[in-house]
C-alpha cells in the first residue's frame, strides 16, 4: 500500500508538472481578446514560444535527463554528488551562453533569410525568447533533480511562482500595451528569470560549482542520443507553424495553433492516463519474468485508455463551440473549429502510440526512439512543404495526421521484432480506428453540416459502439469496484 506521503508527492510531481499546459490554456481567453492582441500577432506569438521551446533543448543538451536519471549513481557521499550537481550545472551555464552568442550572432541573418517580407525579427522578441529557453532549461534541470531527491516542497514552490509570474505580468502587459507583443514576452522572460536565479542559488551551495571531467565524458556520452530525439521530437511537434508562416500567413499561423491548443485537454488526459497506467504495466511485466509479450491484463488498462480517450474527444468537441465564444471574442480564430475533426483524429492515433512506447521503454529499446523520429521528421517536413502548397492550412492539419500515423507504423515495425503483440482487436484497434474514419469523413464529406449536429452524430455512434464492445466493463459493479482501487 502506497504511504500518505508517497500519494502526496506524487499528487504534487503530476499536478505541478501540468502548470505550462495549464498556463497556456488560462491565457487564451487574453491572446484571443481582439482588444488586446491581434490575430497576426497571436501568430507570431506562437512562433517566438515554440523557438523558445527549441533554444531549451538545443542550450541543455538533454543535460537535465543526465542529472536526474544519475542523481542515484553520485548520491553515495557529499563529495560525489556534488562534483556531480556541479559538473552539469557549469556544463549547462556554459553550453547555454555559448549557444546563445551563436543565435545572436546568426538569428538575425536567419530570419531574414527564411522569411522574407514577413514582419518578423529576431531583436527583441526573439532574442528575448531563446534567452527564456536557456532560463528555462536551467529551471528544468533543477525541477527534474528535485523530483528524484524526492523534495517535493522546493519543486512545488518553484513552479508556481514561475506559474503566477508569467500570467500576472503576461496579463498585465496585455493591458499596459495592447496590440503588441510587450506582455506576453516579457510574461515568459520574468517567469523565466525568478525561477533560474532560484535554480541557480541552489546549484551553486549544492556544488560549489565543482567540476570532474570524467562525469563530463559521461554526460555528454549519455545525453548525445537524448539531444538528437528532442531535436527531433521538436521538429515532429513543431515544424508546421514555421511552413505556414513562410508559405501562408501569420494569420494562418494563429488559426492552426489555437487549433492545436483546443485539443490539449486530450493531450493533457492522455499523458494523465500513462502515468497512471505504466507502473502498473511495469509491474505486471517484471512479475511475470520481464516476458516480451502482451496479455489480457495488460490489455485491459488500455482498453480503459481508448475509451476514455474516444469518448472524451467528442464531449470536448461538443463544447468548443459552446465555450469558446465566451471567452474568446476575436472572432477569426474561430475558422480554427474547421481544424479539429483531423487534429482529433491525430489524438486518436496516439493509443497506438502510447501502448506501442511502453515496451520500448520498459525493455530498454530507446535507441530506436531516435530513428522513429528521425523519419518522422523527414517524413512531417516533406509533407507539410507539399500539403501547405496544394492545400493551404487544411494541408498543414492532414500532414499532421499523416506524421502520427507513420510514426506509429514506424513503432508497430519496430516493437513486433522483440515484443509478442497480443490484443483485443475489436477493443484496441476497430475501436479507435472507427471513430478515426468518423472524423476524417466529416472533414472530407460533411464540412457544411453544423457542428453541432455533427457532433451530436459521433456521439451516439461512439455511444452504441461503446457499449457493444466494452459491455462487460461498462457495467455498474465494474465501475465501482474500479473506482475503489
Amino acid at each position: 500500500m502506497p504511504s500518505k506521503s508517497f500519494i502526496k508527492s506524487s499528487f504534487i510531481y503530476t499536478v505541478v508538472g501540468s502548470l505550462p499546459l495549464a498556463t497556456s490554456i488560462l491565457l487564451l481567453p487574453f491572446y484571443g481578446n481582439s482588444s488586446l492582441l491581434s490575430t497576426a500577432d497571436f501568430g507570431l506569438l506562437a512562433i517566438y514560444i515554440i523557438l523558445s521551446e527549441l533554444a531549451k533543448i538545443l542550450f541543455t543538451f538533454s543535460a537535465d535527463s543526465f542529472l536526474g536519471f544519475n542523481y542515484i549513481h553520485y548520491n553515495n557521499s557529499k563529495s560525489n554528488l556534488q562534483r556531480f550537481i556541479g559538473t552539469t550545472s557549469v556544463f549547462m551555464l556554459v553550453y547555454g551562453v555559448l549557444m546563445l552568442l551563436l543565435f545572436c550572432v546568426l538569428g538575425g541573418s536567419a530570419i531574414k533569410l527564411l522569411y522574407p517580407g514577413k514582419n518578423i525579427s529576431f531583436y527583441p522578441f526573439g532574442f528575448l525568447s531563446v534567452l527564456t529557453g536557456l532560463l528555462n532549461g536551467i529551471f528544468k534541470a533543477y525541477s527534474t533533480l528535485m523530483i528524484y531527491r524526492e523534495k517535493p516542497a522546493p519543486f512545488l514552490w518553484s513552479n508556481i511562482i514561475h506559474f503566477t509570474l508569467v500570467l500576472a505580468v503576461s496579463i498585465t502587459g496585455l493591458y499596459l500595451y495592447p496590440q503588441t507583443l510587450l506582455g506576453p514576452i516579457w510574461g515568459r522572460f520574468v517567469g523565466a528569470i525568478a525561477t533560474f536565479l532560484w535554480s541557480l542559488t541552489y546549484f551553486v551551495s549544492a556544488s560549489r560549482f565543482k567540476v570532474d571531467f570524467n562525469i563530463l565524458k559521461k554526460l555528454l556520452s549519455y545525453s548525445a542520443p537524448l539531444y538528437l530525439f528532442g531535436i527531433l521530437y521538436w521538429i515532429v511537434s513543431n515544424i508546421d507553424r514555421y511552413f505556414i508562416l513562410g508559405l501562408l500567413s501569420e494569420k494562418d499561423v494563429a488559426i492552426f495553433d489555437f487549433a492545436v491548443k483546443l485539443t490539449l485537454a486530450i493531450e493533457f488526459l492522455q499523458n494523465g492516463l500513462s502515468s497512471a497506467i505504466y507502473p502498473k504495466i511495469f509491474q505486471i511485466w517484471k512479475k511475470n519474468d520481464d516476458v516480451p509479450h502482451g496479455n489480457v491484463e495488460i490489455n485491459r488498462f488500455f482498453h480503459v485508455f481508448a475509451l476514455i480517450t474516444v469518448v472524451g474527444i467528442p464531449v470536448l468537441y461538443l463544447s468548443v463551440p459552446l465555450l469558446v465564444p465566451l471567452l474568446v471574442n476575436n472572432s477569426e480564430l474561430y475558422a480554427s473549429f474547421n481544424l479539429l475533426p483531423l487534429l482529433f483524429a491525430g489524438m486518436v492515433s496516439r493509443i497506438w502510440y502510447y501502448y506501442l512506447v511502453a515496451p520500448i521503454y520498459y525493455f530498454k529499446q530507446t535507441k530506436v526512439m531516435p530513428l522513429v523520429f528521425g523519419f518522422a521528421a523527414i517524413f512531417q517536413i516533406a509533407s507539410t512543404y507539399i500539403l501547405i502548397q496544394l492545400n493551404g492550412i487544411d494541408g498543414a492539419v492532414w500532414a499532421n495526421l499523416l506524421t502520427k500515423l507513420f510514426q506509429v507504423f514506424l513503432l508497430y515495425l519496430f516493437v513486433r521484432r522483440f515484443y509478442t503483440l497480443r490484443v483485443n482487436v475489436k477493443k484496441l484497434i476497430v475501436f479507435p480506428a472507427v471513430y478515426m474514419m468518423l472524423l476524417i469523413a466529416a472533414e472530407i464529406f460533411l464540412k457544411p453540416v453544423n457542428i453541432y449536429l455533427l457532433n451530436l452524430i459521433h456521439i451516439v455512434i461512439i455511444t452504441v459502439l461503446a457499449y457493444s464492445f466494452f459491455r462487460n466493463e461498462l457495467k455498474w459493479e465494474n465501475i465501482r469496484t474500479a473506482l475503489k482501487k
